[in-house]
């Protein structure tokens, strides 16, 4: 009986969020705050160079995600028309097919896009109604995907909740980077820092 009840107990989500509470009340209570981290020389040094180097990083990982999409949009469209072939299939249907996949591709791409430009240097400071406004368009980008693509294929209810699923997945994954940023005016990285620094985990200001 044991050896059946263990797995189960391990397997509840909840045992594992009771455990991290419990070693959090530990720790908080029993365990002293550690000190702060001593500022790298090197680090200061070449900071700029790293935040530049880390956007130009995170810029082409955005491109990279969205070339497939946009290849496979202009082949379909434009292809056809530099080089007519009068025995193909109507376009409409090539081009539905294009819309399709590309809605579908385009909710993992708008959710991953979106948390990686809430990550550039730009919006972790100076956060301007302009930039809050950008970030809001970029994080509701996986639902209007996911909206699109129920709207252009018939799908079935199996389908229609895992595309759910899936577009309110990333939609949150978005939120909680760029939701401090939008609704507080600090970036997530800031608001984790002093989340973790009230938990006794880190402390001093935030080293970034």
């Amino acid at each position: 009986m044991a050896a059946i009840t263990i797995p189960k107990i391990f397997s509840n989500i909840w045992f594992w969020f009771g455990l991290m509470f419990i070693v959090f009340v530990i720790h908080y209570i029993w365990v002293k705050t550690p000190l702060p981290p001593k500022p790298s020389k090197f680090l200061e040094k070449h900071k700029k160079t790293f935040t530049k180097t880390s956007d130009i990083i995170l810029i082409l990982f955005v491109v990279l995600g969205w070339l497939p999409i946009i290849y496979m949009l202009v082949s379909v469209t434009i292809e056809p028309l530099w080089k007519p072939d009068f025995t193909a299939k109507p376009l409409i249907e090539p081009l539905k097919f294009a819309l399709v996949f590309s809605c579908g591709l385009a909710i993992f791409i708008s959710g991953s896009s979106g948390i990686l430009i809430g990550l550039l240097s730009v919006f972790q400071s100076n956060l301007t109604i302009a930039k809050r406004i950008f970030l809001t368009i970029i994080s509701l980008s996986p639902i209007v995907f996911t909206a699109l693509l129920l709207l252009t294929s018939p799908v079935e209810e199996t389908q229609y909740r895992l595309i759910v699923k899936s577009g309110l997945g990333f939609l949150a994954a978005c939120w909680i980077v760029n939701g401090p940023a939008i609704i507080l005016g600090k970036h997530f990285i800031h608001v984790s820092w002093n989340i973790l620094r009230k938990l006794r985990l880190v402390s001093g200001d935030y080293p970034g």
